[in-house]
């Protein structure tokens, strides 16, 4: 097609240095399972099943192990305990091997005599293809061709196909197809129990049952154009079946595996092995070219609602679709008892966690191109909120206090103290994010039925959680804002907005709810256990809570303390901006000093754009831009943002390159431990909010655009649900038209 190099993400010639970067960056899902571009056959020098224990860290500044390749399989809400880190997501047995030998010699990537090599993800519809001439040592040319994808319509199965076409030559080639168990997570080795099987008809079948006895069943089905005798291969943690036949110059063979995998924890009713089999017989039934197709169709709904259309730029808009893509696929669409880890789903860096990510960074892709998949990752927060109670337990507090890092329960699983006791804010950024749903979709339901549960119980967390100072206001001392170098701050800008905001909003739902429906309001204060004076105690509060700033500040301080700390000279530290900052500074050090990690009081400004002057805004840029080190993916995308409304065009066409940069560049490599999902939602931010201009939903009850299009960009558009409807948006340097979908203009303007 016309438009492959706006659609296709392409890796032309093999670099073993690369190869791990490529598995992350090229990970294909659909939302009820992922694996990462791992090549059928493994990788030379690369064991999958080497045992060690990995100990908490500072992720950004950690040496990761295996430096070349790092299978993964992994299925949201598979989880298991770590003798040090308390859950962590599995890595499961891996689905895709294929392997291929003529007389001995094994087709291997760093040791065949390889030629011609392509690979490329196309992202219309996430198949992953590979293509080379293999050169075998007996003198056949061997051209060969794999394709695969996960079905997005029947999200159970993995569908692969080699072919092989004898372009000179003629030998006997050896093939093997398996289901392996040799894997580990993060060194630590979650199965209890592995039962490999394998028939000579042509399928294998995997069945493992991890440490936290989840049970796991992968069942391959094996569909040759030729005639093979397959012979069953077994050991304690493989199932494989092992096939010859001969080939000679002009002819093509043709191979597909297709495998299902079911868990204990699909909603589905049935066994896992009577699910699966069932899945394997409907897929036939159905045939290759209606099995893709159905598929196919999937994607192209997904994609007619998120895609953002770039004119002028064809290097934006590969970069933009990359990152919608990987937004797509990491979402569990139908799932609420997940949410979406740090890392897509594409590696195991961050154990599977869930962090504020998902309501900051995530959250308003979903709510403006898929509003369930919101409504399903605050239902996540909802179901959790039992595990947030024991946090707060926990403190000796009462109320709900969200884990800085989450897993499937809820409770906090952080193993650095500094985070998981000061980086509180995360319970606020819940509240906001359900607040931006409900205005953003106009769904009240929810907010009476389950929003208000946790408004309510953060509430009360955050009565406990203040001091009360002798001049009778209130303050959270002892904060690490999101600019998570500086862990012991006074009053937090950031944080105590948020905390602000979220008091106040409780303490006017209730309100709302009372005047409105008497019998809504006592059904909700007998199920929560509303005291009398319980609401004017959130509201008093909300009135007393110190913010470090005012209308006439120019300057919005990070914190009450902020002022205090050293200076830092960057010049003479840190001497290699390739890396992170973190690398030249001891952390007892960067602890006491001006060196911001990401984003703090510009984030503040984002989500309160409308409490802010031009003044105080460009101020702020001003001074915090320069010492911020930039060391977390979630920085660039929120300064770039600022930097747009600003009219700074410059430095927000910089930010874009640096976001764009993250988990794309070769250079850095960046996606190697898995994708950088938040950054991906704040490129759509960066997209959305600044270069389009859009006023948050929060703030804003019509769509309402400030556009200031990136210089050589024609032309910009893109689709947004608003409170129901759906609407066309087009920007053009100049002008804008919003098109409601389902008939009539909603506006159009011109850009002064």
């Amino acid at each position: 097609m016309k438009e492959d190099h706006l659609w296709c993400l392409k890796e032309n010639g093999y670099q073993a240095t690369l190869h791990k970067h490529y598995e992350g960056l090229f990970t294909q899902g659909n939302g009820y399972m992922h694996m990462r571009g791992s090549f059928e056959e493994g990788c030379s020098d690369a064991p999958q099943d080497e045992e060690y224990l990995r100990f908490p860290d500072n992720v950004t500044l950690e040496k990761p192990r295996h430096p070349k390749s790092k299978q993964g399989t992994y299925i949201p809400g598979i989880v298991a305990p770590h003798p040090l880190l308390k859950e962590e997501i599995v890595n499961l047995p891996y689905v895709l091997g294929l392997e291929f030998r003529s007389a001995g010699e094994p087709l291997d990537m760093d040791r065949s005599r390889i030629s011609g090599y392509r690979r490329w993800l196309d992202l219309r519809d996430g198949s992953l293809h590979r293509s080379f001439l293999w050169e075998t040592g007996e003198g056949m040319q061997l051209e060969c061709t794999y394709s695969r994808y996960l079905s997005m319509a029947d999200t159970h199965l993995c569908i692969q196909q080699v072919q092989l076409e004898v372009l000179a030559g003629e030998g006997r080639l050896e093939m093997t197809a398996a289901l392996r168990g040799d894997v580990r997570t993060n060194g630590m080795n979650h199965f209890a129990r592995i039962i490999p099987l394998a028939e000579s008809e042509g399928s294998l079948s995997l069945e493992t049952l991890t440490e936290k006895g989840n049970q796991i069943y992968m069942l391959s089905a094996l569909e040759v154009s030729e005639a093979v005798d397959w012979q069953e291969e077994l050991t304690g943690v493989r199932a494989a079946l092992r096939g010859e036949l001969q080939l000679r110059a002009g002819e093509r063979f043709t191979l597909r595996k297709l495998t299902a995998v079911t868990t204990d924890r699909d909603r589905e009713e049935g066994t896992v092995y009577g699910r699966a089999h069932e899945q394997l017989r409907r897929a036939r039934e159905l045939g290759w070219e209606q099995l893709y197709n159905r598929h196919a169709d999937c994607w192209t709904s997904k994609w007619q609602e998120a895609d953002i259309r770039i004119k002028g730029d064809g290097t934006a808009q590969l970069n933009v679709r990359a990152s919608l893509y990987h937004l797509i696929r990491s979402n569990a669409e139908q799932d609420d008892r997940v949410a979406i880890c740090a890392k897509g789903y594409a590696g195991e860096a961050y154990f599977g966690r869930y962090f504020w990510d998902t309501e900051i960074n995530l959250l308003p892709f979903y709510l403006h191109t898929n509003p369930q998949a919101a409504r399903n990752l605050l239902l996540f927060r909802y179901h959790t909120l039992e595990g947030a109670r024991r946090n707060a337990q926990s403190y000796g507090y009462r109320g709900a206090r969200y884990a800085w890092e989450s897993s499937l329960g809820g409770e906090e699983q952080c193993a650095n103290w500094q985070y998981a006791d000061h980086e509180i804010h995360i319970t606020a950024d819940v509240v906001y994010a359900v607040c931006h749903y409900v205005r953003a979709t106009g769904d009240d339901e929810f907010l009476e039925h389950y929003g208000i549960d946790i408004l309510v119980e953060t509430a009360r967390y955050w009565c406990d959680r203040v001091d009360w100072n002798g001049e009778g206001a209130c303050e959270l001392l002892g904060v690490m804002g999101p600019d998570e170098y500086l862990p012991f701050t006074r009053n937090n800008a950031f944080t105590n907005r948020m905390v602000k905001f979220s008091l106040e909003q409780t303490a006017a739902y209730l309100d709302s709810l009372e005047d409105g429906d008497q019998g809504s309001y006592a059904a909700v204060a007998e199920r929560l256990d509303l005291r009398p004076g319980e609401r004017e105690l959130f509201r008093h509060t909300a009135e007393k809570l110190r913010l470090p700033y005012d209308s006439q500040s120019e300057l919005i301080p990070q914190s009450d303390d902020f002022a205090s700390y050293a200076e830092v000279d960057f010049g003479s530290l840190w001497t290699d901006r390739s890396r992170p900052f973190g690398h030249f500074i001891s952390q007892e050090r960067n602890y006491r000093s001006k060196a911001l990690k990401q984003a703090d009081v510009l984030e503040l400004m984002l989500l309160f754009r409308q409490e802010f002057t031009g003044r105080q805004m460009q101020a702020s840029y001003a001074y915090y831009e320069p010492i911020t080190t930039h060391d977390s993916s979630l920085s660039a995308a929120v300064h770039g943002i600022v930097a747009s409304w600003l009219n700074q065009k410059e430095a927000a066409a910089g930010f874009l390159q640096r976001v764009m940069d993250i988990d794309l560049s070769l250079e850095k490599k960046g996606a190697a431990e898995g994708i950088h999902i938040a950054n991906c939602g704040g490129l759509w931010q960066l997209i959305v909010y600044g270069f389009a201009g859009l006023k948050s939903a929060m703030w804003s009850e019509v769509i309402e655009l400030e556009p200031r299009l990136p210089e050589g960009w024609t032309e910009l558009s893109f689709r947004l649900a608003w409170r129901g409807e759906h609407y066309q948006v087009t920007v053009s340097p100049g002008a804008h038209e919003i098109h409601k979908l389902n008939g009539g203009d909603s506006g159009a303007g011109t850009i002064l």
